[in-house]
């Protein structure tokens, strides 16, 4: 089990070091966690972003190779599906969703 391990949700948002804790004071049912700056290589998977275990690990491997090839190392903070707090979620529309990989 990690901190990027499955779970129920997981909610990121930027927020200012200096107000981390007063902001987290106001949501006690959630845990923050500190992770350091990062970039990510991704792809869209697009409205509702539905793969089954095959696609996963093809998108896994690729943005890997990509990572290799580009002189990029995926970190250790591990694969994620992000969806998209832009996206419409009214109206049974899904939220866009991208399949990233932190790199270092």
């Amino acid at each position: 089990m990690s901190d990027d391990s499955d779970g129920p949700i997981e909610w990121c948002r930027p927020v200012p070091g200096d107000r981390a804790g007063e902001l987290a004071a106001q949501f006690p049912e959630l845990t923050p966690r500190t992770e350091p700056a990062h970039r990510e290589a991704f792809v869209s998977l697009g409205p509702g972003g539905q793969i089954g275990p095959a696609q996963w690990r093809l998108a896994s491997e690729s943005l890997h190779a990509w990572a290799g090839d580009h002189g990029a190392q995926p970190s250790g903070l591990g694969v994620r599906m992000t969806f998209l707090a832009n996206a419409p979620v009214t109206g049974g529309s899904e939220p866009d969703c991208d399949f990233a990989v932190p790199i270092s």
